[in-house]
């Protein structure tokens, strides 16, 4: 019997030992995400920034509302090719990787904190949508910016995705609040029971 008892407490601790791991694990990597998805924002931020200040119009990246093909029209006319680099380096570069690294955080965060829940994976949709509109984003607006003549439908296109964009990342942050929430109002109802 007591040697049942000694084995039990020993699954017990090797299987809190693990758990500590895991969370350590998980720790590093919430940070490491956190800190690539700000470096690459602020970056990014900055790098659009120094292009907007140069042709003295905002992006059509920065519309929350969305643009039409004449707005697109007047970006491209004010481009020139050292401006179109720094522009294009956004878009290939720190835009790629900033809904990447955020979107892995999201589902960290809510992995973390959620417990197992079934909500999680409409949390997780959410992140990974949010990615993949930045993304796609990105790449209609490099088309249109490169077409020979600019169409309704193209940039139509575009200006959903920049809308997308920020509506998802809003509902990205949201999904971890509630995931948060969700899991402290279920372990005081299991603390109280």
């Amino acid at each position: 019997m007591t040697e049942m008892r000694a084995h039990k407490r020993r699954y017990h601790e090797e299987r809190d030992l693990a758990d500590r791991k895991s969370r350590r694990r998980s720790t590093w990597l919430i940070i490491a995400t956190a800190v690539i998805s700000v470096v690459s924002l602020a970056l990014g931020w900055l790098q659009l920034q120094s292009v907007q200040r140069a042709i003295g119009i905002p992006l059509p990246d920065m519309m929350v509302g969305g643009y039409d093909a004449g707005y697109v029209e007047s970006v491209r006319d004010l481009l020139d090719e050292a401006v179109i680099e720094r522009y294009q380096s956004v878009h290939y570069f720190w835009d790629l990787v900033f809904p990447v690294a955020f979107a892995a955080l999201i589902i960290l965060l809510v992995r973390r904190f959620s417990r197992r829940t079934p909500l999680r994976w409409p949390f997780y949709a959410v992140a990974v949508l949010y990615a993949a509109a930045d993304i796609a984003e990105n790449f209609a607006i490099e088309a249109a910016l490169a077409s020979v003549e600019i169409t309704a439908s193209e940039v139509a296109f575009a200006s959903f995705l920049t809308t997308a964009k920020f509506v998802l990342f809003a509902a990205a942050i949201l999904a971890f609040a509630l995931s948060f929430m969700l899991t402290r109002t279920t372990s005081r109802k299991h603390s109280e029971g």
